[in-house]
């Protein structure tokens, strides 16, 4: 009997010892943690000090977890914090009332998978628990997410909308609207990104006349609610409109967008939700994210019109907060919105006449991509397309860009690009006078009714270069009809580029013709555009058209003004050529088939 009492006497010791030891432990952690100058590695030490002491499973499993949270949160250990999350979980399983822990590990855990680009892991983990979730809101919200942007970066968008559209139909049934309004959304953004854009439409549609109708309709959101919920819907209906080619359409919602995010911005930072509802914690963005983005759709925007000026403008502003966020932000999401805008500001240079600010954009463009190949390496085939565009405007570089664009072939099966390439390819077979069947078979897949479905700026670019081709053939009715539509369909868009460049080559028609008067208007209509956008490349061309156009109807004064304005573009650009092409990062361009470019340009 005595026996038994020491026993239990020294197992009540022990406990008291271990309860001491370990909430002295778990205090000295959160001290550091919490502290004025936090020290995150001593509280890593002292959590891991309470494992030492073989505590019971359900201190050790809190305990994993929350030394994974940190190492999350705080650290680039990753790794280790996978390794405790998946001890963790094992041993959870085997407790009782624990369950929402075990989602809690469950989330983390197919976080960590996610940033260590092992989405299959996490599709796996999720798919595994996401019935249990389904008595705890927040978490079946959170886990619908998560396996959304998992089997997105998969690249398996039709589960992703499932999931997304199941997410939808759950947070209304529990009346969380403001989360059933971000899984319609995001549905549609996948849809978008799938181009299935008839049934993006019909969402867009639905949630743009909810959020119009949010405070009339009584509808339990606050306006930050709304504000941010009507700016992810005008940046996917611009985002819509920018991929169709639809210039013009997407003014109206680009307008409403920055009228939304200002909005946004200066309403009172306490103005949030206030609901015990857990299903109502989410939102898509922060504001300094949300600003990146609706810089990147601006820009993209503008660069479409042909406002050079403008999009260069956007793209740098963007950047340089970008740089700002470096210092204590460096997520995947900010290198893909840097890697986006320095493409855009590649064709800014290049459509102004700066090959060496070109380059130079180019060259950070590798840098970013070498740094982060994982999560940037759909943007190869860009890069390699930038480079193409970069060697065409080049002297004697035109075997260079088509090797760029065969290249770029090789990273992109997306229809769009593919096409845009393949546009771009068949301007160069044109000027290289390459082989009649060569150029035959590449028109022919260029053509404007095997364009990608319903984008228009691509077809009107098909009709284009179509139109260019006839007319180096001599086939002049058939260029002047392909180069009337084309400027159909480009004024109708507001492109104003294709607009221009179909004005110089009906003017070449006409010119060829004898028709100096309709040349000459038109050439100037051309020369004008080019001007106002500006593109270096059309004020040459144009210049050189009109000059010999007044030549040959005797205006030697005119003739002699535009041969002015082409020489000393011309020369300009000249001087700019000889500096780019005795550049170091000029050796970009014999990057084709390697992982990464030539090792002097991995620096930013």
């Amino acid at each position: 009997m005595m026996e038994v009492v020491d026993s239990a006497k020294e197992s009540v010791a022990e406990a008291l010892t271990f309860e001491n030891m370990y909430f002295a432990l778990l205090g000295a952690a959160e001290d550091f943690r919490i502290s004025k100058n936090p020290d995150i590695r001593k509280s890593i030490h002292c959590l891991e000090a309470i494992l030492t002491l073989n505590p019971p499973a359900r201190v050790e499993v809190r305990t994993r977890f929350q030394i994974a949270q940190l190492m999350w949160l705080h650290t680039k250990n990753i790794d280790h914090a996978r390794d405790h999350l998946k001890k963790a979980l094992s041993k959870v399983k085997d407790l009782t009332s624990m369950e929402e822990l075990k989602l809690e590990i469950t989330s983390l855990l197919a976080s960590v998978y996610m940033a260590k680009h092992k989405n299959n892991e996490a599709v796996k983990l999720l798919n595994n628990t996401i019935e249990l979730a389904i008595n705890y809101q927040f978490w079946y919200c959170q886990m619908c997410f998560q396996l959304a942007k998992a089997n997105m970066d998969l690249g398996k968008i039709s589960a992703a909308v499932t999931t997304l559209a199941a997410g939808a139909e759950y947070a209304g049934r529990i009346n969380a609207q403001n989360t059933r309004l971000l899984f319609s959304l995001s549905q549609a953004m996948a849809l978008l990104v799938q181009r299935n854009f008839d049934v993006a439409d019909v969402i867009l549609k639905e949630v743009g006349a909810i959020l119009e109708n949010a405070e009339q309709s009584g509808l339990a959101l606050t306006s930050t609610e709304i504000l941010s919920l009507k700016v992810f819907h005008h940046i996917l209906q611009v985002s819509e409109y920018i991929w169709q080619g639809l210039i013009k359409s997407a003014r109206q919602s680009l307008k409403q967008l920055h009228s939304c995010y200002k909005q946004l911005t200066q309403l009172d930072a306490n103005n949030v939700a206030s609901t015990n509802n857990t299903a109502e914690m989410f939102h898509w963005m922060n504001t300094q994210q949300l600003f990146l983005l609706v810089y990147v759709v601006s820009v993209m925007h503008a660069l479409q019109q042909g406002y050079t000026d403008k999009a260069e403008s956007y793209a740098k502003k963007a950047l340089h907060l970008i740089d700002k966020q470096r210092t204590y932000n460096n997520d995947s999401l900010l290198s893909s919105y840097q890697i986006i805008l320095l493409e855009q500001l590649v064709l800014t240079h290049l459509l102004k006449g700066s090959t060496s600010g070109a380059i130079k954009e180019l060259q950070k463009c590798t840098a970013v991509y070498q740094k982060h190949h994982h999560t940037l390496k759909h943007h190869r085939a860009s890069l390699h397309t930038a480079l193409g565009l970069y060697a065409m405007a080049l002297p004697d570089s035109l075997d260079n860009a088509l090797a760029q664009f065969n290249a770029a072939l090789k990273y992109t099966a997306e229809p769009e690009q593919v096409a845009f390439i393949k546009l771009n390819s068949a301007i160069v077979h044109i000027k290289q006078d390459l082989p009649p069947e060569q150029l035959n078979s590449l028109l022919e897949s260029i053509e404007p009714g095997k364009m990608p479905n319903k984008c228009h700026s691509l077809k009107a670019s098909s009709y284009c270069i179509q139109g260019l081709a006839a007319l180096v053939e001599g086939r002049m009715k058939d260029a002047k009809s392909k180069l009337r539509e084309t400027l159909v369909m480009a004024n109708k868009a507001d492109l104003n580029k294709l607009t221009s460049c179909a004005f110089v080559l009906l003017g070449d028609i006409f010119l060829k013709m004898d028709n100096n008067r309709d040349a000459i208007e038109m050439v100037r209509s051309a020369h004008d555009i080019a001007n106002r956008i500006p593109d270096v490349g059309l004020q040459v061309w144009s210049a050189q058209l009109l000059s010999s156009l007044y030549e040959k109807t005797g205006d030697a004064v005119r003739a002699e003004e535009y041969e002015t304005v082409r020489q000393k573009i011309s020369q300009t650009t000249s001087t700019d050529v000889e500096l780019t092409v005795n550049s170091t990062e000029h050796c970009l361009l014999q990057w084709l088939d390697s992982e990464f470019p030539p090792s002097s340009m991995s620096m930013v």
